[in-house]
């Protein structure tokens, strides 16, 4: 398997690993998003503000302006910010398809394994308005019982999919998807491939 197919093929199986070296790609290109992101603002009024509040306990942000944009310098870290993201979800459904192929299922697993959480979050933080992230912690504290099963049921369709994904063995041997991909690739003797292994006498 090439390593564009790898990242943003849909077809074939991949193993264990596999996915977590995506995850390990998955960061840099985080970090790489953020390095562009930083590079394209302009940061030198809030470090002045910082360096003149130096030396206090605490830090008066209210004095501490946001970075400026940098016009077209701005606009074209955006951009490249934003392909980078596409380029992060397209390899996510690939990567996840994959998997999801070798465990001997169809890559429309991924409607209840990404869709139905999104889903659920989203109308966790509606009804609570509250960040994503706090959405169980303010459906608690307002007392909405829809909106707390919400958060939950889509905490734990996550958890699921980590342990499905990441952590169990796919199916042994060949399935309808493709070649078990812990077992050696062999040549067929009619079609030898590139990079095959001859089968043993």
């Amino acid at each position: 398997m090439s390593a564009r197919h790898y990242l943003f093929g849909f077809s074939g199986r991949i193993n264990r690993a596999k996915i977590w070296l995506w995850v390990l790609f998955a960061i840099i290109a985080a970090i790489v998003a953020i390095v562009i992101a930083c590079l394209g603002l302009d940061w030198s009024a809030t470090i002045a503000a910082l360096k003149a509040q130096h030396g206090q306990a605490v830090v008066d942000w209210s004095k501490v302006p946001k970075p400026a944009c940098k016009g077209t310098v701005t606009l074209v870290a955006m951009i490249a910010v934003g392909l980078i993201y596409v380029a992060y979800l397209w390899s996510k459904l690939a990567v996840y398809s994959k998997r999801l192929h070798d465990r001997g299922r169809s890559a429309w697993w991924l409607v209840l394994y990404l869709g139905l959480p999104l889903v659920l979050m989203g109308y966790a933080c509606y009804v609570t308005a509250a960040p994503c992230m706090m959405a169980g912690m303010a459906a608690m504290k307002h007392g909405s019982l829809p909106s707390l099963i919400a958060h939950w049921v889509s905490v734990l369709i996550g958890l699921w999919v980590f342990i499905d994904l990441f952590c169990l063995k796919g199916t042994k041997g060949a399935n309808k998807y493709g070649a078990d991909p812990l077992e050696p690739n062999w040549c067929d003797p009619e079609k030898p491939a590139k990079g095959c292994v001859p089968k043993p006498e």
